[in-house]
């Protein structure tokens, strides 16, 4: 089959394995494409100040950024921390020419080799983009936990945001809901309702 060349970088890309390498020097081109990501893709309610973000990659040992690649291409990443208990999935993000063909998917697989448990926050489903985020969650084996839960703010004065849990490897019992409020609010955002 012939492939017309503007479409030769995608269906290589389709074709290919996702590696993840975790990246620690702020100062590299592969740090840089994750910040211009992470600010292009959330809304600044939904991720820490920038210079936050660099201290945790350089030298937080429980918090791992990873480049998502493919034939060598960066194509995203996803931050999560290490818990006890858990891993918490922070951010995770594909470049937006490349979304719906399967990146995102790919990365959850990956990490799914990484750790047993996994909770995740995610927006309310209250529109389209929104609606469609949990389904792509739920697809990849995440349940959503009904219980009301929100995020604390990254910065003084925001306010906090409404989310849902979701989990992987664990129920989204009420139980584990709890357990995992309490050591995100601790651990990722230092706060105390």
């Amino acid at each position: 089959m012939e492939i017309n060349c503007s479409h030769r970088l995608f269906y290589y890309l389709r074709t290919t394995m996702i590696t993840l390498t975790r990246i620690t020097d702020t100062t590299s081109s592969e740090y840089r494409f994750t910040e211009e990501l992470l600010t292009a893709t959330f809304p600044r309610e939904e991720y820490r100040p920038l210079h936050e973000q660099r201290n945790n990659a350089a030298s937080n040992s429980a918090f791992h950024l990873m480049l998502a690649c493919k034939g060598g291409q960066p194509v995203g990443f996803i931050s999560y921390w290490e818990l006890h208990e858990f891993c918490y999935v922070e951010h995770l993000a594909t470049l937006p020419a490349l979304r719906g063909g399967g990146i995102g998917r790919a990365i959850v697989e990956q990490l799914k080799k990484i750790a047993d448990k996994i909770v995740l926050e995610a927006e309310e489903p209250i529109d389209e983009f929104t609606t469609r985020r949990i389904g792509f969650y739920r697809r990849a084996g995440f349940e959503v936990c009904p219980l009301p839960y929100t995020q604390p703010p990254y910065r003084e004065g925001d306010g906090t945001l409404p989310m849902r849990l979701l989990f992987h490897g664990c129920t989204a019992s009420s139980e584990n809901f709890t357990r995992a409020k309490e050591l995100i609010y601790r651990n990722i955002y230092n706060y105390k309702e």
